[in-house]
């Protein structure tokens, strides 16, 4: 569905869900014979970005997250979609990094050399302002655990096994870069704020990396109807951005001259 934008745009028409133009079928969007890892891959957009990429033509997958039921289900889901598409389930708590150095280890055993990073794990806390009574520091603090921490781990696990011109893509949120507009979401906003100016340090810091924080919209989401909000975005828009931004490294052509509005 393509409307005018909700917030301000450079662009005139926007969508809030997938369209021909950028169809992960189409020839120009191949990604066989690329290695993906997706954190917070059992679920939600994660799960959608893993099936984008199979769509795409990659026969090497790996997801993470601390469910293993959620990754499982979706290991098979794309495993009979998409016939001769490996998924690797590696169920990892990515505020452990002695449990994040052994899945990498473990992905680079099965698949060898990765060539995207999807850093798309966050964690939430039940939504309450910093200074209501019933606020859980504890709580508050694990969204800074998980959302900085976790990813760094995560970073710093991934690039031992990196490919050559390897792509990490951090999945950022759009509270993080508005104003307070509602109260009780500090931890969020604040944890997601921090970890988009980390990668931004990542890629400065690592020129022959492409690193890029993505904004994925106001997508329909378990985490989002936490915030009692929910979304107005299809998660097939956010998973197909990801395969065109890595597209845009991985093979480097102008991509976006085949696309239309």
């Amino acid at each position: 569905m393509a409307s005018s934008s909700f917030f301000p745009s450079l662009t005139k028409l926007s969508h809030s869900e997938s369209y021909p133009a950028i169809s992960p079928s189409r020839p120009e969007l191949s990604v066989k014979d690329k290695t993906v890892v997706i954190t917070g891959g059992g679920s939600g957009i994660g799960a959608s970005i893993a099936k984008a990429f199979a769509a795409g033509g990659s026969t090497k997958i790996a997801i993470i997250s601390r469910t293993e039921k959620n990754l499982l289900a979706t290991k098979h889901a794309i495993e009979e979609e998409f016939l001769g598409t490996e998924v690797l389930a590696v169920p990892t708590d990515i505020t452990n990094a002695k449990q994040v150095d052994g899945a990498f280890l473990k992905i680079s055993q099965i698949f060898d050399k990765i060539d995207v990073l999807i850093c798309n794990s966050a964690f939430m806390p039940v939504p309450r302002p910093v200074l209501s009574p019933d606020f859980d520091v504890q709580d508050w603090w694990t969204a800074f655990n998980t959302n900085i921490l976790g990813a760094l781990y995560t970073v710093k696990g991934f690039v031992k096994y990196a490919a050559e011109g390897a792509h990490i893509l951090h999945i950022s949120t759009a509270i993080g870069h508005m104003p307070p507009l509602e109260p009780g979401v500090s931890a969020y906003a604040a944890s997601k704020a921090a970890a988009a100016k980390l990668f931004d340090y990542i890629a400065f810091e690592n020129p022959e990396l492409h690193v890029v924080n993505v904004h994925p919209g106001l997508v329909d989401t378990n985490m989002s109807r936490k915030s009692g909000h929910g979304g107005m975005d299809h998660s097939k828009l956010p998973q197909i951005f990801l395969l065109l931004r890595s597209l845009y490294f991985l093979r480097p052509m102008n991509l976006f001259k085949h696309f239309e509005n």
